[in-house]
């Protein structure tokens, strides 16, 4: 009611000023863990095509949209997959993400330990915010890993029209996989059912979209193993260089210098490819 009675005043005069007492409480430091899973390829074991969505959640509601549905979408591929006996070509990794609203801090613990491994990651997805249809992809700026995932998306039109567009983004789990020079990818959902509910308390069980929930387990699925049994997909890890040129070229910087000091990690040398 305060927010709308703001909005009135503004629209009625444009001019509003306001007074405003935070009570910021910072708790003691604690431990939190990934869980990670796996199902080994069958024949290039050594290469990893991981798909992840994040476990925490927002501290005002109980996270339905932002991000339960689409871990409950992780536990179901991997359930499916292990039930119609799928073997990958490649190995598939299950990712869910600790410490993304505060950070992204599960998946770059993740990288940051795998360092030396991320030359094998072919592709590193993420599902995210809300359970509205999948329309397409974010490609993260780069031209093959747009031409990639269109040709393993186009075998699954039933499920489009889709729309893959190539920009990098931060703000979810795939920047640090990013920032490392592995191939990303962000799934883009309809945000009619989650965009009035984001970081808040009403983003609960009702609010989520079954129907398009289970239509999206079937395309993150699909291109999930697109990636996994189409050994032709090549997609070498970029060099430090070529991750500053993406930075250059895109408002990759300006995203980064409004998320939580993610900039300065960035140019300490803390965080991504060294």
């Amino acid at each position: 009611e305060d927010a709308k009675r703001c909005l009135r005043t503004l629209r009625n005069d444009g001019s509003l000023a306001l007074w405003v007492k935070i009570d910021v409480r910072k708790g003691e430091p604690y431990k939190s863990y990934n869980v990670i899973g796996e199902i080994e390829g069958s024949e290039r074991p050594e290469e990893v095509v991981i798909i992840g969505a994040h476990l925490d959640s927002w501290g005002l509601g109980t996270g339905a949209n932002d991000n339960g549905c689409n871990v409950a979408m992780m536990i179901d591929i991997a359930r499916q997959m292990i039930k119609l006996d799928i073997k990958p070509k490649r190995t598939v990794r299950f990712a869910l993400w600790n410490g993304e609203e505060l950070g992204l801090y599960g998946s770059m613990a993740y990288t940051d330990k795998n360092e030396s491994q991320l030359g094998n990651h072919i592709m590193a997805m993420s599902v995210d915010i809300g359970s509205g249809q999948i329309t397409g992809f974010f490609t993260g700026g780069r031209p093959d890993v747009l031409e990639a995932t269109n040709k393993v998306i186009g075998k699954i039109t039933e499920f489009g029209p889709f729309t893959n567009i190539d920009i990098p983004l931060v703000g979810t789990d795939n920047f640090d996989f990013m920032m490392h020079g592995v191939g990303n990818l962000i799934g883009n959902h309809d945000p009619a059912n989650y965009a009035p509910n984001y970081h808040a308390e009403s983003d609960t069980y009702d609010k989520v979209d079954l129907k398009s929930l289970k239509i999206n387990s079937a395309i993150v699925a699909a291109v999930t193993l697109g990636f996994a049994n189409d050994l032709s997909l090549s997609l070498p890890r970029q060099s430090r260089k070529e991750i500053e040129e993406l930075v250059k070229s895109t408002d990759l910087e300006q995203q980064m210098r409004s998320m939580m000091g993610i900039w300065d990690q960035w140019k300490e040398g803390k965080r991504g490819r060294q």
